[in-house]
């Protein structure tokens, strides 16, 4: 039985050295009221069968941050719970799996005024990438969600929509994100499902807690990719919401996005190419029946750096 574990879990960088340290199994979630850069891990989501073969999606650069696409399987070295693993089922460069993609824009009186600028972002970015095989969900909120709609080939239509909402009241980000991963759970098929959060991080509404979200990412197998769109960095606020952002994208494997110039554009420019960097694998698992949290490690020579989860449990 194949489980898809596309895209999920914390985002791993690992230089190969000599001497390999196991970290023990993550713990929970910090409470979100707690800084999220000082929470201790992520939740790994639990998999309720028994794992007969693993399935990845992962992305490697070098020292300089620049996507490595050339690797051949024999330049990977996959140990699971310390044991390498050398059947590899699967393994394909620049993977074309298709991609369902929820888009999560924040509309509330703080970031609203920056939507004409993401409008264009989104529009060249979903140009660029999506395909006939590919779905687009877009998640318009503040305080609520305040539209849901299906993005087809007329974005400009979309936007229109959202433009026409009245910007007001305060923010439940970690509902929207949820929200979102459900729509990104109800077909579990083989895809690269990715949950684009734009956004400042601040937070003031919610009825679902930080960890919820993360875990609702977690099974729905997304990767979020948070873009912060927020110009002013100085306030205690403005340093909090991008500590969010960069936590819930470090929990799941996705990036978070957040460009010096603060340039909308450019941050999803580098989603574009991240997507069409990464490498689909799988192998099947030695000890299929271990009931208990297997740590992935992926290894590439020469400084490189590699990005996937870090593990996963069975039971």
């Amino acid at each position: 039985m194949r489980v898809h574990l596309f895209g999920i879990g914390v985002v791993f960088l690992i230089f190969l050295r000599p001497m390999l340290s196991q970290s023990p199994p993550p713990r929970d979630i910090a409470d979100p009221g707690i800084e999220p850069s000082l929470a201790a891990s992520s939740p790994i989501e639990t998999i309720n069968v028994h794992v007969h073969e693993v399935n990845l999606v992962l992305s490697v650069t070098d020292h300089r941050g620049k996507f490595v696409n050339r690797l051949q399987p024999s330049d990977l070295t996959i140990r699971d719970n310390g044991v390498e693993q050398t059947k590899l089922t699967f393994f394909e460069r620049e993977t074309d799996l298709p991609i369902k993609i929820a888009l999560v824009l924040d509309i509330s009186a703080s970031v609203t005024y920056l939507f004409d600028t993401e409008k264009s972002a989104i529009r060249s970015f979903l140009r660029a990438v999506a395909r006939p095989t590919d779905s687009v969900m877009l998640f318009a909120f503040n305080e609520n969600i305040q539209l849901t709609s299906p993005v087809t080939n007329n974005w400009n239509e979309t936007a229109k929509r959202v433009k026409r909402l009245k910007p007001y009241g305060e923010t439940a980000l970690y509902d929207a994100a949820s929200e979102a991963s459900h729509w990104l759970a109800l077909d579990q098929g083989p895809a690269r499902r990715i949950l684009i959060l734009v956004s400042d991080g601040e937070d003031n509404r919610s009825k679902t807690t930080m960890d919820m979200t993360i875990s609702d990412a977690l099974k729905a197998n997304a990767a979020i990719y948070s873009v912060n769109v927020n110009r002013e960095r100085v306030s205690d606020e403005a340093k909090q919401g991008a500590a969010v952002l960069k936590y819930l994208a470090e929990a799941t494997g996705g990036a978070y996005l957040d460009d010096p110039g603060h340039d909308v554009a450019e941050s999803f420019v580098k989603i574009r190419r991240e997507l069409r960097s990464q490498y689909a694998l799988a192998y099947k698992l030695s000890n299929p029946g271990v009931r208990t949290f297997h740590h992935l490690q992926v290894l590439v020579a020469h400084r490189m750096r590699v990005h996937c989860r870090s593990g996963y449990y069975v039971k």
